[in-house]
C-alpha cells in the first residue's frame, strides 16, 4: 500500500515538474509578444515616418487588445480546458507576430498588434487556474512563483532579443524571429504539458454569469487587491518608461544605444518571483505585502541621488518587490473563489493591464511639465496610497 502511494506521489511530482517548465514557457512566450516592439520604437517612428508617441501605439493597442481579450475571457474562459486555450493563443498570437513583421503600414501592424494582444489573453487569463487545479498544493507557490519568472523574463529577453535583432538587421527580422521563437515554444508547450484532467467545464447562461461576474467585479474583499497590482504595476511601467530619459541628460550623459540594458534588471524579477514562495512558506501573505510595499518607497528614495550604481539599487529592489507583490496578489486572487479562479484572475489583470495604460501616461505628463524630482515624488505618494490599500485589503481578508 505505501509502495503504491510512494508510486502515485512520484507520478504527481513528475506532472508538476512538466507542468512548471510549460507555464514558464508560457508566461515567458505572453511577455516577449506583448512588449517586443518598446525597444523598436525609433525604427518605426523612422519607417513609418512618426512622431515617437504615435509609434507608442504598436505597445498601447497591444495592452488594449489584452483588456479587450480579458473582459471577453471572462464570460468563456470557463467552458474550454485549460491546456485547449493556453496552446491556442500561443500559436495564434506567434502567427500575428510574423505576421506584423510583413506590415507595408502602421496601421496594419497597429491592428496586428491589437489581434496579437487579444489572442494573448487566452492564455493570460487561466494559466494561474491550470496550475491550481493541476500541481499538488505543497507546489502551487513555487510553480505559481515559477510562472510569473517566465513573466519576467520574458519582459526582458523580448525587449532584449528584439533590440539586438534591430541593429544588426531590422525591426522585420526582430518581430519575425520573436514570433518564430514563441511559436516553438508554443508548440513544446502542446506537445508535452499535461491535459487540464481536474477542470470542470461550466455552463452558464449569460444573464447569471452577468450576475455573478459583476459580484466578483465588485466585491470588498477582492477590490483592494486589483487595485494593489493596477497601481503597482503604473509605478512599475512609469519607472521603465521614463528612467531612459533621465540616464541620456546631466549628470549621467548615457548614450542611446546603452539604454535597452535597462531591461536587464528584470532579471530581479525573476529573483522575486521565485524568493516569494520561500517567503510566503514561512511569513503571512499580507505581512508580507505590506513590508514590501514600504521598502518600495525606500527604493524609490535612492532615485533622487545623482548616481548611477544608486539608482541601479533602487531600481533593482523596486523591480525585485514588484514581482513579489504581483505573485501574491495573483494568489489571494485566484484562491478566492475555487470555482470562478479565470474570472477572478482575468478581472484582475484587467485592473492591472489598466493601470499600466493610465498610470504609465499620467506620470509622463508630470515629467514633462515638472521634471524628474515631482515624477519620482509622485511615484511615492501613489505607493503610500498603496501601501494604504494594502492594509485594508489585508484587515478585510482576515476578517471572519
Amino acid at each position: 500500500m505505501d509502495n503504491c502511494q510512494e508510486i502515485s506521489t512520484s507520478g504527481k511530482s513528475t506532472k508538476d515538474n512538466i507542468i512548471s517548465i510549460c507555464v514558464f514557457l508560457s508566461g515567458f512566450s505572453c511577455f516577449a509578444q506583448l512588449y517586443y516592439f518598446q525597444p523598436l520604437l525609433p525604427d518605426l517612428a523612422h519607417e513609418f515616418n512618426l512622431s515617437a508617441s504615435y509609434s507608442s501605439l504598436a505597445i498601447s493597442f497591444s495592452t488594449l487588445g489584452m483588456v479587450i481579450g480579458l473582459f471577453t475571457a471572462m464570460f468563456v474562459a470557463d467552458s474550454i480546458p485549460r491546456k485547449n486555450l493556453i496552446s491556442a493563443a500561443l500559436l495564434s498570437s506567434s502567427v500575428a507576430s510574423v505576421i506584423c513583421s510583413y506590415s507595408n503600414s502602421f496601421f496594419l501592424l497597429v491592428a496586428l498588434s491589437a489581434l496579437k494582444g487579444f489572442l494573448l489573453s487566452g492564455a493570460t487569463s487561466v494559466s494561474l487556474a491550470y496550475i491550481s487545479e493541476e500541481v499538488l498544493p505543497k507546489n502551487k507557490g513555487k510553480i505559481t512563483g515559477l510562472y510569473i519568472a517566465g513573466n519576467a523574463l520574458g519582459g526582458m529577453g523580448g525587449r532584449v532579443i528584439s533590440s539586438y535583432l534591430s541593429t544588426e538587421f531590422s525591426w522585420r527580422t526582430a518581430s519575425a524571429s520573436i514570433g518564430v521563437l514563441c511559436a516553438v515554444f508554443a508548440i513544446l508547450f502542446l506537445i508535452f504539458s499535461p491535459r487540464s484532467i481536474n477542470f470542470k467545464p461550466k455552463k452558464e447562461n449569460f444573464k447569471s454569469l452577468i450576475i455573478s461576474n459583476l459580484h466578483l467585479l465588485t466585491s470588498a474583499k477582492l477590490l483592494p487587491f486589483y487595485l494593489i497590482g493596477s497601481l503597482m504595476l503604473g509605478i512599475f511601467v512609469s519607472l521603465y518608461n521614463y528612467l531612459g530619459f533621465y540616464l541620456v541628460k546631466e549628470p549621467f550623459n548615457f548614450p542611446d544605444y546603452l539604454i535597452h540594458y535597462i531591461y536587464f534588471m528584470y532579471i530581479f524579477g525573476v529573483f522575486g518571483s521565485i524568493a516569494t514562495a520561500k517567503l510566503t512558506a514561512r511569513y503571512n501573505h499580507f505581512k508580507i505585502q505590506k513590508t514590501i510595499v514600504l521598502s518600495s518607497v525606500a527604493a524609490l528614495l535612492l532615485l533622487y541621488v545623482n548616481n548611477f550604481w544608486i539608482v541601479t539599487l533602487g531600481l533593482a529592489i523596486f523591480t525585485f518587490n514588484f514581482f513579489v507583490v504581483h505573485v501574491i496578489c495573483n494568489r489571494v486572487v485566484s484562491d478566492y473563489n475555487l470555482q470562478k479562479r479565470s474570472v477572478t484572475i482575468s478581472i484582475y489583470l484587467l485592473f492591472y493591464y489598466m493601470g499600466s495604460s493610465v498610470w504609465g501616461s499620467a506620470t509622463g505628463i508630470v515629467l514633462d511639465n515638472f521634471g524628474w524630482q515631482w515624477f519620482i515624488a509622485t511615484l511615492i505618494a501613489l505607493t503610500f496610497i498603496l501601501y494604504a490599500i494594502a492594509y485594508r485589503g489585508a484587515r478585510l481578508m482576515q476578517e471572519n
